[in-house]
């Protein structure tokens, strides 16, 4: 699927027009323009805005039906578990009668007959001091330290939150940020998220880098090209 949309982004380049007189910018219409020709608005002939294409049934639908799928898995397998679980008889427990006990005669013992064993001193053995030691030192090993620089986390910028994937301690790879102060998405160029505005692409050393991300604001997404 991601081999198709790429190859589709190739041929065609997906636009929104930003004229407020045109009806396509007020149906917000995603038009699909061909690479060779000029991208502007194929009704007031206005450039247009450089968007994602629309997603398929697939891309809205696909992950729940994926999640519904492994709901009915469970619920059969469940089913069938208990099915076959209930068939089991349990076995009765068979009490065996208890032997009748004999009588026993005791006869009085004289006391010139008993010998009485003779007490052996008995030493109670101490560790020694080293094996004491060493016992000491490896509970003290047994003590699992976190990891100073973890690969996945969230970090405060200070212009918004990063989660993601991380290299010393700084946006490096896949993620997301939801920003908390008006800021820059790239330094270069004129796009600016303000509070509660998100971006989502890769990053690299802590800079937005990479191929396209997606800047959302206001329920609209702007693909952005580093």
């Amino acid at each position: 699927m991601a081999s198709r949309n790429n190859s589709e982004h190739l041929r065609f380049r997906y636009g929104m027009c930003l004229n407020d007189n045109c009806s396509k910018c007020k149906s917000k219409e995603v038009q699909q323009i061909a690479a060779r020709k000029d991208f502007v608005c194929s009704e007031c002939g206005k450039p247009l805005r450089e968007c994602p294409p629309p997603k398929n049934w697939w891309d809205q639908n696909g992950k729940w039906v994926i999640i519904v799928a492994i709901i009915v898995l469970a619920a059969v397998g469940v089913g069938v578990f208990l099915l076959l679980g209930g068939d089991e008889k349990k076995e009765p427990k068979i009490e065996l009668p208890q032997a009748p006990s004999d009588s026993v005669k005791t006869e009085p013992v004289k006391a010139d007959s008993v010998q009485v064993p003779e007490k052996k001193d008995t030493v109670a053995t101490e560790p020694a001091p080293q094996e004491q030691a060493q016992k000491e030192e490896s509970e003290e090993k047994t003590v699992v330290e976190k990891p100073k620089n973890p690969k996945y986390g969230t970090v405060n910028l200070g212009y918004g939150v990063y989660t993601g994937d991380l290299k010393n301690g700084k946006p490096h790879g896949f993620g997301k940020i939801k920003y908390t102060k008006q800021h820059k998405i790239v330094s270069s160029q004129e796009y600016v998220a303000f509070p509660g505005d998100t971006y989502e692409g890769e990053f690299r050393d802590g800079r937005v880098s990479g191929s396209f991300g997606y800047w959302y604001h206001d329920g609209t997404q702007t693909a952005i090209k580093p």
